[in-house]
């Protein structure tokens, strides 16, 4: 269970085991698993006597301290990578940089206003808080398991990308069309719907990402990632609300 304690270690600020992981692509298999710990600190929050806001809120500020805010800083990496830099070498050379600049700063709000706006709707609805940061999750195995690294030399997310395979896919998908189906035979059809389109646009959403990265970086990187999962996640949610709409 090395692979899943590393797992934990890597999207998450909970010390589970020690000592580095040999092929760490192994720990892409249970990167749905870590999301759902996510879920359920979402739903946990939502049973709170608050305001709809507030909730919702509060489920961001949770997540961000779970994630040592790794994810957001990624986006903003990212964002400002992408912003201020005119060629590949000098976009990677920005995002090692751990200032946050304008490009970074409008990406976090603009994210975080959508993924607030939406949670306020969601909040009422368990499953899919549950299924939201479960479906970002994946989108990261997608990214690294399909994308080349950009960087030559070594960088935080190095091993992990260089080692996966599209192979390393295929459990991770599994799990996620399992809850889905589970949710249409046990749960609701209309919430499988909704979770079914909010997969899809996560989906869609981490497909753009990665084109704009393989254009313009050549690859991924542990930014990118992050900004990866910060996408699919406010897409996801963006898309369970399609149906209301």
């Amino acid at each position: 269970m090395r692979s899943l304690a590393f797992a934990i270690r890597t999207l998450t600020r909970l010390r589970i085991g020690e000592g580095t992981l040999e092929s760490q692509e192994r720990s892409l298999f249970w990167f749905p698993l870590v999301g759902s710990i996510y879920g359920l600190l979402s739903v946990l929050i939502a049973c709170l006597p608050f305001s709809a806001a507030l909730r919702a809120a509060l489920i961001i500020a949770a997540s961000a301290y779970l994630s040592r805010g790794f994810h957001l800083d990624g986006l903003a990496d990212f964002a400002d990578g992408l912003g201020g830099g005119w060629t590949a070498e000098r976009a990677l050379a920005i995002m090692r940089d751990s200032h946050i600049g304008a490009f970074g700063t409008l990406a976090l709000i603009i994210v975080l206003l959508v993924d607030h706006a939406s949670l306020v709707s969601v909040v009422t609805e368990p499953a899919l808080l549950f299924f939201a940061p479960i479906a970002a999750r994946l989108m990261i195995v997608l990214a690294s398991s399909v994308m080349p690294y950009a960087r030559e030399g070594e960088g935080s997310a190095s091993h992990l990308v260089r080692g996966a395979k599209p192979r390393h896919l295929v459990g991770p998908c599994a799990q996620v069309l399992l809850l889905v189906g589970l949710c249409w035979h046990y749960i609701s059809k209309q919430l499988a719907v909704r979770a079914s389109l909010g997969l899809l646009c996560a989906l869609a959403a981490t497909v753009v990402v990665m084109g704009v990265s393989k254009r313009r970086l050549g690859g991924v990187t542990g930014d990118v990632l992050g900004a990866v999962a910060t996408i699919a996640e406010c897409a996801a949610l963006i898309g369970f609300l399609i149906p209301l709409a």
